[in-house]
């Protein structure tokens, strides 16, 4: 699995977007709670390698007009439950992105789930709109050129090139998925998420979400609160902030996390980017050399600016975890060589060894566009880098800038409506960690707010997210008692 944009041990700083991006997450909400009855969708679950089972459902493409005849099909993945007579039904779930392919998601990560859920839930992942195996949303086949970019840019000439290299990157999209960019917002894949609920037979939604998913899982909560049965939403997404306090919140914990790695390791002589106690320092100057000249890597690559960024937020989504690996690879790349973190990079933009790239970053881009708001223009980018600078020295800049291909997205966002409050459902879990670098805690404690039902679980920790991918078994055992006994924790309740 990738560090999670989102859970991937890659779910989603930099350059695209850390975990989410600076503008995706305040995706506009519906006005219409339903739209005309359907019949109960069919699957016709075939065997796709050793115990799991794989399916297609037809889904309107356009849900304003779900009678046009046109269509998509969503990519399923099941896991059947182990305990089949005490089967209660499916657990749906989504690693976030937005764009990382839940059906990966579901093969990978169903056999770390604890004994109860799987014995209890057929575990279902869904590839949403746009991305894995249902209707990838395709650009650029290379996209070196885009990740390699200066995104933060110190000169007019610099500024220029970033501009040049996205207004090519969206007009490709345009090029090879324009009939596709309208349909692939959050709300369309929620009401997918839906048809798959009532396609695998449960009356009621089950489901787990992670960063980006949890905001599936709250539009879902605002659409159809009458259908919910348990929602677990792990480092969770408040959707009703802007878009600017979004990025630079998210651009603090990034920083934050990366203080709290430079502190560590200038206080460890064994670690091997050491330098004397002075690892900051040390990262500062790594980083003006690399924006200055990229760094050699393995097979005549090099290490450019926005790679370095991204290769550092990908071991910065482990926490405490991914000291060892950043403090290697930022000592490899001191002494002149960039692979292993170029490396770090590959593995959060889906990069193969071949340099084919796979369909998460290309969802990622239009969803988060076509969700929006946007910060604007390109004028309102540059007019806000002061704020983020101020929020985040080192990383702010590059993480609002990971935006800025929405200025020239060929879809306009959808409309913006008024802040999401959710009323009518049982009780919604909501789960966040006290030094999550993507997601922040006052997050999750904003969205159990917007919930009238929800319930706070605070986890204490470094990494992003909690249930399972931080071995607390405190998180575990009140996540399983939830969704199996529907008996949620007492409200703010912390795990140490």
């Amino acid at each position: 699995m990738r560090p999670r944009r989102v859970l991937s041990a890659a779910l989603c700083v930099a350059i695209a977007s850390l975990g989410i991006s600076a503008i995706a997450p305040q995706a506009g909400a519906a006005t219409h709670s339903s739209r005309a009855a359907a019949p109960t969708p069919k699957l016709d679950w075939k065997r796709c390698g050793g115990d799991n089972q794989c399916a297609k459902l037809t889904v309107p493409l356009d849900y304003d007009h779900p009678d046009n005849g046109k269509t998509m099909k969503v990519a399923l993945l099941r896991v059947r439950a182990t305990d089949q007579k005490k089967r209660i039904g499916s657990l749906l779930i989504n690693p976030g992105g937005p764009g990382a392919s839940g059906t990966k998601f579901a093969r990978d990560f169903a056999s770390i789930l604890p004994d109860a859920v799987k014995a209890r839930f057929d575990i279902v992942g869904f590839d949403p709109r746009g991305s894995g195996a249902t209707s990838p949303v395709k650009c650029e086949d290379n996209l070196d050129g885009v990740f390699s970019a200066d995104y933060s840019p110190d000169t007019p000439a610099e500024r220029a090139d970033l501009a040049t290299r996205l207004q090519q990157l969206a007009q490709s999209c345009e090029a090879r998925s324009g009939n596709l960019l309208p349909y692939v917002s959050s709300e369309s894949s929620v009401r997918d998420m839906d048809r798959i609920r009532q396609a695998v037979g449960d009356k009621k939604l089950t489901y787990l979400g992670y960063s980006y998913g949890t905001y599936l899982g709250t539009l879902y909560a605002k659409l159809f609160p009458n259908k919910v049965r348990a929602l677990v939403l792990d480092g969770a997404i408040d959707p009703n902030l802007s878009a600017v306090d979004v990025g630079a919140q998210q651009a603090g914990g990034f920083e934050r996390s990366l203080d709290a790695f430079l502190a560590d390791c200038s206080a460890n002589r064994r670690c091997s980017f050491y330098n004397a106690g002075d690892s900051a320092g040390a990262f500062d100057r790594l980083s003006a050399q690399v924006d200055a000249q990229p760094v050699p890597a393995r097979n005549g690559r090099t290490l450019g600016g926005g790679e370095f960024d991204l290769g550092v937020a990908q071991a910065l989504y482990s926490g405490k975890e991914g000291y060892t690996r950043l403090e290697q690879a930022l000592a490899a790349a001191a002494r002149g060589d960039g692979s292993r973190l170029l490396a770090l990079s590959d593995e959060y933009t889906g990069r193969h060894d071949n340099g084919s790239y796979d369909s998460s970053q290309p969802a990622f881009w239009a969803i988060g566009c076509r969700d929006g708001p946007s910060v604007g223009g390109p004028d309102a980018y540059a007019a806000a880098e002061p704020q983020f600078s101020a929020a985040a020295p080192r990383v702010g800049v590059a993480l609002l800038n990971a935006g800025l291909i929405c200025a020239y997205w060929p879809v306009p966002p959808v409309a913006d409506e008024a802040p999401i409050h959710v009323d009518g459902t049982p009780p919604i879990l909501v789960v966040g960690t006290t030094n999550d670098p993507a997601t922040p805690l006052k997050w999750a404690q904003g969205l159990a707010q917007d919930l009238s039902s929800g319930v706070l679980l605070t986890a204490e920790g470094t990494q992003h997210t909690a249930f399972v991918t931080a071995f607390n078994r405190c998180v575990d055992d009140h996540v399983v008692t939830y969704l199996v006994d529907l008996r949620p924790p007492p409200s703010n309740t912390t795990c140490a």
